[in-house]
Order: structure tokens, then C-alpha cells, then sequence
């Protein structure tokens, strides 16, 4: 579509895009908030706002769709981006400090505590002076001199490894480097529609064969509003190598995933047992990247598709079980292209209002949409070892999710680090279950108790 310098364009939703706004509509439903997550950067000392700030300028001067609006084109009824001309601020960008610190950023709120201020940041709406940006960024002055990044970013434009990219965008920014970075998206097969029913029968059995097991969730059925809360664990260089050479023994070294979706079935596992239910299974989706290994982009949209695991009560007895039940499934969902599958499905479904989408997930499951969130997403921007003129010391994700399921374990990896993320709504899991839930996967993750890695959670 044609226009102006001073027009609205238009930008094609992608088909994974439909599921998270099907998602994101559910949580504006049932009154939960929105769906945004954030990516945080710990730094060794404050970034430099005299860099920074231009380069969010600039930001949004070369991508306006961070500023864009989803709308429906009621012939066709398909969703589409509206693109604004760019607008003539940056990124919206929050100040803070710590009690206590030294006052590097003068111009900064005063806060007690830098979680409890990142968990209300993210149940905030983006939008600022009526322009619906779908990012933002809060620095933080630590007491103790670092700082802190966090980029809080709408999963309706952006996923996690989006996320990473565009703080690496940012990040060249400022450092004066203007490239483009936009890689090209791979087109999706045309099919006639005979074809695309075909072609979705693979999802369709598979969620049925799941529908059997069951996704029972820590949070139960029943929508319900509260708060997110994060805790992020931080192994060492020493302890990410030895989990990282019990994940190669295990699983092999080209599909990790599967013994971390054990690792995090199995930690859900014993919190059910505590309460003293013993489900026959569990369901999890687990999102799979269709960008290229290492490529610059696409910065934006979902560029993903989802496999279902499903994990019966046979299989959790132990960790090497679990493992080797999931790179089953892995192998079968790869031969049988699954990730295509349920892609073509949401392609078929993309001109149906989004609650139409979780109605159908929903009850196919009894009002669950899954027993738990999950993700392994990999080195975090391994590329990026400065951020406006500050070291990365660290980096990681807190993943938004709703009720249902309410719960949510996360693995990463930053500088030979690995990061695990529990992530809960708000009376859906207790500080014991809590506590209990994370012995549980350190216990896997090391083949053995590892209390020490836990002092003071």
C-alpha cells in the first residue's frame, strides 16, 4: 500500500502472531493485564544517557512499527499493523535508583527495591501522550554502584529473541552504527485449501492424543487476577559448565530443550505431589525459533512456532525417564513436521476473532490452556558484551504469563552463565511450593540436592 511521508502504512501480521494475541486478549478478558514481558541487562556500572537517549530517537525514527496499532480489515477480515509516521520522541525510558546509591542518575526516582519495581513496571500500560508504543526501557542506579537495563516489550510485536536483538539494535545504536539489520523471513508455502486441511491434521491429532493426558495447571481452570512475581537464580561459570556437560551426556548437545521441559515437568511434578494430587500427566507448550541460528533478525513479530509436550506419570519417576520420554516426542514431532502443522492451523484460523482461538484450546483441555509455561532460549545476545558504554555482566528474561496456568519455569544462558527464572501469578504458588519447586530442579539439574545454590531464597 502506497502513501505518503506523512501516512499510516500498513505491515502484515505473521502467522504465529495470531496465537499470542489470542493470549493477549484473553488476559485483557479476564482483566489480568497485558501481555508483556521484560529483558533485563545487568550491568557493571550505570549506562551512558548521553548515548543512550539519541539512540532511542533513533530507534523509533527507523522501526515506527514499535509505535504501530493493530487493526482488522473487515473485507478480508485479517489483522494488519498500522504503521504511524515515526514519531518525533524516542523510546519511552524510565530513571531510577536505588536508596542508598551513589546519585549517578541525578534526574532518577528513588525506589527501595529494583524487582518490585521492574514486576509494576510490566502490569503498566506502554502507550505515552497517546502514541501506542509497544516498548519501553528502565535504567537502574544499583546501591552498589551497577546498573541495571530492563527492556519491557508487547508479545503482540516482539518475542523473547526479538527482545534480545533489539537491545543489540539499541545497543549499536549507540555506539553510532546504523546498519540495517532486517533479515529476510522465509514465505510461507502457498497451498490450496484442500492442501492446508491436510496439512493441519498433524496438530489437530497431536492435540487430541494430549486432550487424553490432560493439562492440568497450578492455578487451575478459573481466570484470575493478581500480579506476576519473579525469582532469578544465577548459577556460576563452574556449575554452568558441570549442568551444561549433564545436558550433553543426556540429551545431546543439539537438543537441550527436552531435558529442561523434564526438568521443569518434574519440578511442577512435586509441587502437585506436595499438595497430594498425582495428575496422569502434563501438557506444556514449548515455543521453537524459525529464525536462522545467529542471524540479526527479524526484530519483530513472532518468529516461532510451538511443540506440545506431553508428559505421562510413568515417565517422572526420574529425570533420565522424563529426558529420554521428551527426545522421543522431539523426534516424532520433527519427522512429522509439527511445527508446520500448527502453524498452517493458526494460518487457517488468522480471520476469526482471537477469543474464538482460546475458547477452542480451552476447552479441549476442560478450561486449561496448558499445565505450564516454559522456554530454553539459549546465550543471551551472545554478540553483545557492552550496552551504552557499560559491561554486560549478565542477562536474562522475566516471561509474562497468565491464570491459567500460572506458573512458569525458564532457562537461559548469558557469558557461560545459566539463568533459571520461576515465574508465578499471584496466589498460585506459595513460598513454600516455591522453595520446593526450585530444590526439584536443582536436584535434576545436578543429579544430586544442591542447597547451597539456594541460600537465602
Amino acid at each position: 500500500m502506497a502513501a505518503g511521508e506523512n501516512e499510516a502504512t500498513r505491515e502484515a501480521v505473521r502467522v504465529a502472531d495470531c496465537f499470542l494475541l489470542a493470549h493477549d486478549d484473553f488476559m485483557r478478558r479476564t482483566r489480568q493485564g497485558r501481555h508483556v514481558s521484560q529483558s533485563i541487562l545487568e550491568l557493571a556500572r550505570v549506562p551512558e544517557l548521553v548515548r543512550l537517549r539519541p539512540a532511542l530517537v533513533r530507534l523509533v525514527q527507523k522501526h515506527p512499527l514499535l509505535a504501530g496499532r493493530l487493526r482488522r480489515d473487515w473485507r478480508t477480515w485479517l489483522l494488519y499493523w498500522e504503521v504511524p509516521p515515526a514519531p518525533d520522541r524516542g523510546l519511552p525510558v524510565g530513571l531510577w535508583r536505588e536508596r542508598g546509591s551513589a546519585g549517578v542518575l541525578a534526574e532518577a526516582a528513588e525506589i527501595e527495591n529494583t524487582m518490585d519495581l521492574l514486576q509494576r513496571v510490566m502490569t503498566e500500560p506502554l502507550d505515552v501522550d497517546g502514541i501506542a508504543f509497544k516498548a519501553r526501557l528502565d535504567v537502574v542506579e544499583m546501591r552498589d554502584g551497577r546498573g541495571r537495563v530492563a527492556l519491557s516489550w508487547s508479545h503482540l510485536l516482539i518475542d523473547g529473541k526479538g527482545a534480545e536483538l533489539l537491545l543489540a539494535e539499541i545497543g549499536r545504536l549507540c555506539d553510532g552504527v546504523d546498519v540495517t539489520c532486517e533479515a529476510k523471513e522465509p514465505a510461507r508455502p502457498e497451498l490450496t485449501f484442500k492442501e492446508k486441511i491436510q496439512k493441519t491434521k498433524a496438530a489437530i491429532y497431536r492435540l487430541e492424543d494430549l486432550a487424553k493426558v490432560g493439562a492440568p495447571s497450578l492455578a487451575g481452570p478459573r481466570p484470575r487476577q493478581g500480579r506476576g512475581y519473579y525469582q532469578v537464580v544465577t548459577l556460576g561459570q563452574e556449575d554452568s559448565a558441570r549442568l551444561t556437560a549433564r545436558v550433553e551426556a543426556m540429551a545431546g548437545a543439539l537438543f537441550p530443550m527436552t531435558f529442561y521441559v523434564a526438568c521443569a515437568t518434574r519440578a511442577h511434578d512435586r509441587v502437585f505431589r506436595q499438595r497430594g494430587r498425582e495428575p496422569k500427566g502434563y501438557v506444556v507448550s514449548v515455543p521453537v525459533q524459525t529464525r536462522k541460528r545467529g542471524a540479526r533478525g527479524p526484530l519483530f513479530h513472532n518468529q516461532v512456532s510451538i511443540f506440545f509436550f506431553g508428559a505421562v506419570r510413568e515417565v517422572l519417576g526420574s529425570i533420565e525417564a522424563a529426558t529420554a520420554s521428551m527426545k522421543q516426542q522431539f523426534a516424532e514431532m520433527t519427522r512429522g513436521k509439527l511445527e508446520e502443522s500448527f502453524l498452517t492451523v493458526l494460518e487457517m484460523m488468522m480471520r476469526l476473532p482471537s477469543w474464538i482461538f482460546m475458547h477452542v484450546v480451552r476447552w479441549q483441555f476442560k478450561g486449561e490452556m496448558c499445565s505450564f509455561f516454559h522456554s530454553h532460549t539459549g546465550a543471551f545476545a551472545p554478540e553483545m558484551l557492552e550496552f551504552a558504554g557499560a559491561q554486560i555482566t549478565n542477562a536474562y528474561h522475566l516471561p509474562c504469563l497468565a491464570t491459567p496456568p500460572g506458573t512458569g519455569l525458564f532457562f537461559c544462558e548469558r557469558g557461560g552463565q545459566v539463568n533459571i527464572t520461576v515465574t508465578w501469578r499471584e496466589g498460585c504458588l506459595s513460598d513454600e511450593e516455591r522453595k520446593l519447586m526450585l530444590e526439584q530442579t536443582m536436584e535434576d539439574l545436578f543429579g544430586e540436592p544442591r542447597p547451597d545454590l539456594l541460600h537465602g531464597f
